[in-house]
């Protein structure tokens, strides 16, 4: 009997392994509850629409680069200096048409849903720590600003993936990102190494905090160098590690320098994996530079759970209040007032087909992914989405999703089409 338990342990530690080098494309997400109704979508806005499976989208990263410029691989392992370039994914396989990729991405077809390919990664610019920008960084900007003139949304998102994640992978959920606005927004991808191997997660909470520099450079130069409204910063899992620490700088940077370069829209954490304590220090440093600040949690997120053990702290998307003093609990629970904080609270028992254990909701799930477009295309406060109040123990207030959402997103989606919506709600 002990014979076969132990080689039934090492089939699992086998499988365990190879599972954790086993790194697929991302697959187009699930229709958002936005787009399934029949009337018109984010789609329909877009003058400009360009009916392509292919999809472009704007980088910057501080991995090592390695091969030719013009179709770059970028390595596991930091580099000094930042790299920018452009970034080409392709939904389907080859000769996958517009009107196959539309069907999936409205709901009519029941298909299963394609891999998002990374075909090429075209590096234009190095950043260097302290020089001045040379003329390809200053090109790379204005493609962005021709970017922003053709796009009705005239915010940038920097879209901040997790660990072990591909740069494959970052540039597919950056790219759906995208995809979903209608292609009405812009999106610069930020990939940060990561090992690209679970059981090397450790290594990538610690390259997750060299990192955060590049990133609040990044966030900076943005703002000076482009004409966008706002600088949109979008963090997911460990990418909140990555987020929260940057624009802690940011917000310090610009409070030192008293200068209001840095223009900060909305700042959304999806499933934040990042300690518990120095996110909520990392707020108070730049709560008041942001127009708003979301984090998305679900309290019952397997892999938070699992962070939670290994780092020995409980992260942004699991929090434990008793882990804060007295001071930063006041804080926490003035900011939901004084400065547009949001908690929305994913509880996986009110939305349908949705695992009550999951971490990849703001993606996986056509209810959250909606909210998040929303949230980001239209600035609209938690109270005129469709979400439903809570409080929790302690008197912390939160917005969740309720049963009858479906309802709610459907006369919420009507007001938007008949230009009744709030006066914050700039309609790309």
């Amino acid at each position: 009997m002990l014979r076969y338990v132990g080689i039934f342990a090492l089939i699992a530690a086998a499988a365990t392994v190879a599972m954790s080098f086993y790194q697929p494309p991302m697959r187009l997400m699930p229709a958002p509850a936005v787009f399934v109704d029949g009337q018109p979508n984010a789609f329909s806005a877009n003058a400009s629409l360009k009916p392509d499976p292919r999809i472009e989208l704007f980088y910057a990263t501080n991995r090592l680069p390695v091969g030719p410029r013009d179709s770059r691989l970028y390595a596991v392992v930091p580099g000094r200096d930042m790299h920018t370039g452009v970034a080409t994914v392709r939904i389907g396989e080859e000769g996958t048409t517009w009107d196959k990729v539309y069907a999936w991405s409205t709901g009519a077809s029941e298909d299963r849903r394609p891999f998002l390919h990374l075909e090429n990664m075209n590096e234009q610019a190095t950043i260097e720590d302290s020089d001045p920008l040379s003329p390809e960084a200053k090109a790379w900007f204005e493609q962005i600003n021709e970017a922003l003139k053709n796009s009705r949304d005239k915010d940038l998102i920097v879209y901040v993936h997790g660990a072990n994640t591909t740069v494959e992978r970052a540039a597919g959920q950056a790219a759906q990102l995208h995809h979903f606005t209608g292609r009405n927004s812009v999106v610069v991808l930020f990939v940060w190494p990561t090992a690209e191997n679970f059981l090397r997660y450790s290594r990538d909470m610690v390259t997750a905090f060299g990192a955060a520099p590049h990133l609040a450079k990044l966030i900076e130069l943005l703002s000076q160098n482009t004409d966008a409204r706002n600088v949109e910063v979008f963090t997911y899992s460990a990418g909140a590690t990555v987020g929260s620490d940057a624009l802690a700088m940011v917000g310090r940077d610009a409070q030192q320098s008293g200068e209001q370069s840095v223009r900060l829209g909305e700042v959304y954490h999806a499933a934040p994996d990042a300690d518990f304590r120095g996110f909520v220090d990392d707020m108070r440093d730049y709560a008041g530079k942001a127009e708003r600040i979301t984090v998305a949690v679900n309290l019952n997120d397997s892999a938070l759970r699992l962070s939670q053990v290994l780092n020995r702290a409980s992260r942004a998307g699991r929090p434990d209040m008793r882990e804060l003093d007295p001071d930063a609990s006041r804080w926490l629970l003035d900011a939901t007032k004084s400065y547009g904080l949001e908690l929305l609270r994913v509880r996986p028992e009110n939305i349908p087909g949705l695992s009550n254990r999951s971490h990849t909701f703001w993606y996986d799930d056509p209810w959250v992914s909606s909210d998040v477009l929303i949230t980001l295309l239209y600035h609209l406060p938690a109270n005129e989405r469709g979400l439903g109040a809570g409080e929790a123990p302690g008197g912390s207030h939160y917005w969740t999703f309720m049963p009858d959402y479906p309802d709610q997103l459907e006369k919420l989606l009507a007001r938007l089409r008949q230009g009744q919506a709030p006066a914050a709600a700039a309609a790309p």
